[in-house]
C-alpha cells in the first residue's frame, strides 16, 4: 500500500474535502433558490395579511363611528322634546348644547323647519337662515341621510379660517327628519362632525415606522384623506372580489404593497387603502438573503477544512478496513478485523465489526421473529390508544361546552362571563378603547316563584334571555350571571352607547308579555371601564352598585355608575 499517495492533489483527503464542500455549497445555493421563493411568498403573504388586518381595523373603526353618530342623531330626533317641544324653544336649544358637548367633534347642531329655516342651533348659523340647499336637507325625505365630505360655506361665520397647516375645515354631516306625535313631518335635525375624527382613527392605528400611508377614497376614486394627497395622488382601481392586498405598480409611479377595505355604512361608500413601498415591505427578506448567502459560504469553507483534517487521520485506517472487508466479502470468513495505527475509536470499530459479523448471522432469525411479534403488539396498542384518545377528546369537548353554558336559557354562564371579562379588560389595557358592562335584574322575581311556581319562573328567565339576546348587538357578550341576574359585556362602547342599548332592553322587557305572568319589568345597572379599574371585577362591582340604585329608585329603570 502506497502511503504517500494521500498527499497528492488527487488524494482521498483533498477529493473528499472538495466533494463535501462543493456538494454543500451547491445544496445551499439550490436550497437558497427554493427557500427564496418560499420566503418571498411567505413574507409577502404575512405582510399582506398584516396590512389587510390593519386596513380592516381602520375601516371597522370608521364605520362604527358613523353608525354610532347616525344612531345618536336618529334616537335624539325620536326623543319627546323633539316630538312635542317648539322647534325654537329653550328646551330644544339646551338639548342641542348637551348633545354637542357629549361628542367633541360636533362642530354644529341645529334644527330647521320644513321650509329649511334654522330655528334652533348651537351657534354659528343665524336663526332664520335658510338651509334648504344644504346636502343634508331634502324636503319630504323620510329616511336619515349622511352627506359626503365637503367644505362648509354656511359655517364660514362659525369657523372662518382654515387649519394652521392650510387645510380647509371639512365635515361629515348627519341628519334625521323630525315628526310630531301624529307622524307629520315638522322639520329636520342636522349635525356637522369635524373630519378630524377620521384622521384621529387613522393616526391611532397606523404605525409610526415602516413607511405606511393610509388613504380614504370615495366612490369616484377621488382622494378624500389625507388632505395633502388630494389632487396629487391617484388611487388604484378597486381590488377584485376575494383579493384583499396586492404588490404592484401604483398609479403615478412606484411599486407598493397595498390593501383595501370598505366603509359603506349609510351609503358613504368609502374605500380605505393602506400602502407601503415595496422596498420597505420586503426589507426583511433582502436582509435574510444576504445573511443566508454569507452563512452558506462560511459553512462551506469550514466544512471543507474539517473534512480535510478528518480525512487525513481516517484515510489510512479506512483503507485497511476496506481491504479486510473486501477479503471477507470474497469469502475469507477467518479474516481478522485488525488495523495498524489509527485512532482508538477505529480500533474499537474493527473489534466491534468482528463481533458484529459473528453475531449478526446468529441473531438474524431471532430478530425477525421478535420484529414480527412486536409489529402485531404495536398495531394492537396503537388502535387501542387511538380509540381511547378519541373518546377523551369528545368527552373533554362536551365537558368544556357544558362548563360554559347555562342549560336553562342557552346563554353563557358565569364562568364564561368571567373569562370574557378578563380578556376584554386586557384588551382595554392594551388599546385604551373602553368597554361597558350592563347588569340586569328582574324586578320582584321572587313573587313569580312564590305565586306561580318555579316552573313558571324558569319560563320567565328563558323569555327574558331571548329578549336580551335579540336586542344585543352581534359583538356583545350575553350571559346569565346568577339567579335572575344577566350580564352584558359591550366591547368598544362608551357610556352613551351603553345607555341607549340598556334603555332599549328595559323597554323591550316592559312591553313584552311574559308566559304565565304577563307584564314584568327589569332594572339595569351600567358601568364603563376606566383607568381606576385595576380588575374587571371592579367594573362589574360598579355596575352592581348602579343596579342597586336602580332598585332603590323605584325599579324598571336604568342607572349608570358615577365612576
Amino acid at each position: 500500500m502506497n502511503r504517500h499517495r494521500f498527499a497528492l492533489p488527487g488524494s482521498f483527503r483533498l477529493r473528499l474535502a472538495a466533494l463535501f464542500g462543493g456538494l454543500f455549497l451547491a445544496s445551499a445555493l439550490l436550497a437558497g433558490l427554493c427557500l427564496d421563493q418560499v420566503l418571498s411568498d411567505r413574507v409577502l403573504k404575512d405582510q399582506g395579511e398584516a396590512m389587510d388586518s390593519l386596513t380592516g381595523s381602520i375601516a371597522q373603526a370608521i364605520e362604527s363611528n358613523l353608525r354610532e353618530r347616525r344612531r345618536e342623531v336618529i334616537l335624539l330626533a325620536q326623543s319627546p322634546a323633539y316630538v312635542h317641544a317648539p322647534l325654537d324653544g329653550d328646551e330644544l336649544r339646551q338639548s342641542l348644547e348637551r348633545t354637542k358637548q357629549a361628542y367633541r367633534y360636533y362642530a354644529w347642531i341645529g334644527v330647521a323647519d320644513t321650509n329649511g329655516k334654522v330655528l334652533s342651533s348651537t351657534g354659528g348659523m343665524l336663526l332664520g337662515q335658510s338651509v334648504a340647499q344644504r346636502p343634508w336637507f331634502i324636503r319630504g325625505q323620510h329616511a336619515p341621510f349622511v352627506g359626503d365630505i365637503h367644505q362648509a360655506v354656511l359655517l364660514a361665520k362659525l369657523l372662518p379660517s382654515a387649519k394652521p397647516q392650510g387645510e380647509p375645515l371639512r365635515f361629515v354631516d348627519f341628519a334625521s327628519p323630525l315628526y310630531d306625535s301624529s307622524g307629520k313631518l315638522r322639520g329636520v335635525l342636522a349635525t356637522h362632525a369635524l373630519w378630524d375624527w377620521v384622521e384621529e382613527i387613522i393616526h391611532s392605528r397606523l404605525p409610526a415606522k415602516g413607511g405606511l400611508e393610509a388613504f380614504i377614497v370615495d366612490r369616484e376614486s377621488n382622494i378624500l384623506s389625507p388632505f395633502e394627497a388630494v389632487g396629487r395622488v391617484r388611487a388604484p382601481a378597486p381590488l377584485p372580489a376575494g383579493q384583499t392586498f396586492r404588490l404592484g405598480a401604483w398609479p403615478g409611479g412606484g411599486d407598493y404593497l397595498y390593501s383595501e377595505a370598505w366603509a359603506q355604512h349609510a351609503g358613504v361608500g368609502w374605500r380605505i387603502i393602506v400602502r407601503q413601498p415595496r422596498q420597505q415591505a420586503l426589507a426583511a427578506l433582502n436582509q435574510l438573503r444576504g445573511a443566508l448567502l454569507l452563512l452558506g459560504l462560511a459553512a462551506s469553507f469550514l466544512l471543507m477544512a474539517a473534512v480535510y483534517r478528518l480525512a487525513t487521520s481516517f484515510s489510512r485506517p479506512l483503507e485497511e478496513l476496506a481491504d479486510i472487508a473486501e477479503r471477507i466479502g470474497r469469502g475469507e470468513e477467518g479474516a481478522v478485523w485488525e488495523i495498524r495505527g489509527g485512532a482508538q475509536e477505529l480500533r474499537q470499530l474493527s473489534e466491534s465489526m468482528r463481533n458484529m459479523t459473528s453475531a449478526l448471522l446468529a441473531r438474524k432469525q431471532q430478530l425477525a421473529d421478535i420484529n414480527a411479534s412486536l409489529e402485531g403488539v404495536v398495531a394492537e396498542r396503537t388502535n387501542e390508544l387511538r380509540e381511547a384518545n378519541r373518546l377523551l377528546v369528545a368527552k373533554a369537548t362536551q365537558l368544556a361546552k357544558l362548563a360554559r353554558n347555562d342549560a336553562l336559557t342557552g346563554l353563557n354562564n358565569r364562568m364564561a362571563a368571567n373569562e370574557q371579562l378578563q380578556d376584554e379588560h386586557q384588551r382595554y389595557g392594551r388599546s385604551g378603547e373602553p368597554y361597558a358592562v350592563l347588569l340586569l335584574d328582574i324586578d320582584h322575581f321572587k313573587r313569580v316563584n312564590d305565586c306561580c311556581g318555579h316552573d313558571a319562573g324558569d319560563r320567565v328567565l328563558a323569555h327574558i334571555a331571548a329578549i336580551i339576546r335579540h336586542a344585543a348587538r352581534g359583538t356583545d357578550f350575553v350571559a346569565r350571571y346568577g339567579g335572575e341576574e344577566f350580564l352584558l359585556l359591550l366591547p368598544a362602547t362608551d357610556a352613551g352607547g351603553a345607555a341607549v342599548l340598556a334603555e332599549k332592553i328595559r323597554a323591550a322587557v316592559e312591553q313584552s308579555q311574559t308566559p304565565d305572568v304577563g307584564r314584568i319589568t327589569a332594572s339595569i345597572g351600567l358601568a364603563v371601564a376606566g383607568r381606576a379599574d385595576a380588575q374587571p371585577e371592579d367594573v362589574v362591582k360598579r355596575a352592581d352598585q348602579a343596579l342597586y340604585q336602580a332598585k332603590a329608585g323605584g325599579r324598571n329603570r336604568v342607572e349608570a355608575s358615577a365612576g
